[in-house]
C-alpha cells in the first residue's frame, strides 16, 4: 500500500538523498530526482546541520568543488524560499544523539545518522525520511522512496 504524498507534512532529507540528487552517476540518482520532483510541491523539507556538513564534504572530496558549491547554493535557495528547515544541534539533541548510538550499538551508525534519528523522533511534524541509507529505517518512519 502506498501512502499519499498529502499525508506527509515535513520530510527529513538525509545525506544519501542529497548526494543522489547532486551526482548524476550515482546509482540512486534517477529515483532521487523522481522522488524529489514528486514531493517538492507538496511537502516541506527539513535537514540537519550535520547532513549539510557531511554532504558538502563528500561532494567536495569526490566530484569536486563545483558540485559542493552548487549543493550549498541550492540549500541556501531552499532555505531562503522557506521550503527547507534546518535543524541545528542543541544540548538536548546532543544527549538524544548519544542515546540513539547506545540504543543501536549493534549497528554501524555514524554520529550524523544518530543525530538524524534523534531529530526525526523529536520534531513532531517530521513524518517521513528521504534517504537511501538503511539506517534511516531505525527511526520508525516511512523512508522514501519506498
Amino acid at each position: 500500500m502506498t501512502t499519499s504524498i498529502a499525508t506527509y507534512r515535513t520530510i527529513l532529507v538525509d545525506s544519501s538523498a542529497w548526494i543522489a540528487l547532486a551526482v548524476s552517476r550515482d546509482g540512486h540518482h534517477t529515483a532521487a530526482v523522481a522522488t524529489y520532483d514528486r514531493l517538492r510541491l507538496h511537502v516541506r523539507f527539513a535537514t540537519t546541520w550535520g547532513v549539510i556538513s557531511e554532504t558538502y564534504s563528500w561532494l567536495l572530496y569526490r566530484p569536486g568543488r563545483r558540485h559542493a558549491t552548487a549543493f550549498l547554493n541550492e540549500v541556501q535557495d531552499l532555505l531562503d524560499r522557506g521550503t527547507l528547515h534546518m535543524i541545528y544541534p542543541t544540548p538536548a539533541t546532543d544527549s538524544s544523539t548519544h542515546r540513539e548510538l547506545a540504543r543501536f550499538a549493534d549497528q554501524q551508525l555514524s554520529f550524523v545518522d544518530a543525530f538524524n534519528l534523534a531529530a526525526a523522533r523529536s520534531t513532531p511534524d517530521i513524518d517521513a525520511i528521504f534517504a537511501f541509507d538503511r539506517h534511516m529505517h531505525l527511526a520508525g518512519l516511512p523512508v522514501l522512496p519506498s
